[in-house]
């Protein structure tokens, strides 16, 4: 048993140590591009890339075509230089925009959103497997799923601004104003998958730990959408023990940056403890412990 956690350990480092060194070639390479020199890139063979068309806006469209400045933009955003921008120039563009636009080597981004979904899916898969290593199937999916909602990942698009580079048609652009989730997680499903062509698995895996997994904290992850608090309050309720009592017993660090220090009482006694960036989170954690004290709640369901 030690021997396959030192097994898995290693692994872990090994993926965090070449996730270092591909960041430190990402800003190695952005700092050349700051430079004004043109970095190096090669693939299959001598192809060269394709250029970008640029069309002047048309009725009925919300954008023109991206510029050189905008794909400049882009690149700083993403934290990736792009070698061939007609993947992402297609990544970017919404079937809508494709009916008011006279140019038939233009294409939507609903081939590129079913790759980046399936590359999305392997590589959080992958994450959670070594992550979670107790875990059975049914709660890393449940994780997974968390992970790579319609929601998660408009939220994620929606903090590069990709909406800014969006090829859309006025209809499509209004609902987008409106809080259409979708458009936006299709879009970043399709941005993945630009970039997984453009510049392999490991770039797309890069982006990925950057932006999704280390944008989510472990503990709020196993919360997921178990409410321990409502467990608890239902077991304690049936054994005729009283209600759950919650006790803030200290709050630490800045304001920008507080730890919530909680204790549950059943029956006058602490049964669990908890700690969290908010009261919520500590209180779940504390519910959580109680449940695993009380026999309701097996100790490795949340590790």
């Amino acid at each position: 048993m030690s021997q396959n956690n030192g097994e898995s350990k290693s692994f872990i480092d090994k993926v965090r140590a070449r996730i270092d060194r591909y960041r430190e070639i990402g800003e190695a390479r952005r700092q050349r591009f700051a430079r004004g020199e043109k970095p190096l890139f090669t693939l299959w063979g001598d192809r060269k890339p394709v250029p970008v068309p640029e069309a002047p806006p048309v009725p009925g469209v919300a954008r023109g075509t991206l510029s050189a400045m905008d794909f400049d933009l882009l690149e700083r955003r993403l934290g990736y230089v792009i070698k061939y921008r007609v993947y992402f120039l297609q990544a970017l563009t919404h079937r809508s925009y494709l009916q008011f636009v006279n140019d038939p080597s233009m294409q939507s981004n609903e081939r590129l959103e079913f790759l980046g979904d399936a590359v999305l899916d392997l590589v959080i898969g992958e994450y959670l497997y070594r992550e979670f290593q107790n875990l059975p199937e049914g709660d890393l999916t449940k994780l997974r799923s968390r992970l790579v909602s319609g929601a998660a990942l408009a939220k994620h698009a929606s903090e590069l601004g990709l909406e800014q580079f969006m090829l859309l048609s006025t209809s499509a652009q209004n609902a987008l104003l409106r809080g259409s989730m979708t458009l936006l997680a299709d879009a970043y499903e399709a941005i993945i998958a630009a970039i997984y062509l453009d510049g392999g698995m490991d770039a797309a895996r890069d982006f990925i730990y950057r932006h999704i997994i280390t944008h989510t904290r472990r503990d709020e992850l196993m919360l997921s959408d178990t409410n321990y608090k409502s467990m608890l309050l239902e077991y304690v309720q049936s054994q005729k023990m009283g209600v759950p009592r919650y006790i803030t017993v200290s709050e630490d660090g800045p304001n920008h940056a507080r730890i919530f220090n909680v204790e549950v009482m059943v029956g006058g006694i602490v049964h669990g403890a908890g700690k969290g960036h908010s009261k919520k989170e500590a209180e779940q954690m504390a519910a959580q412990m109680a449940l695993q004290e009380l026999g309701q709640l097996s100790v490795t369901a949340g590790e």
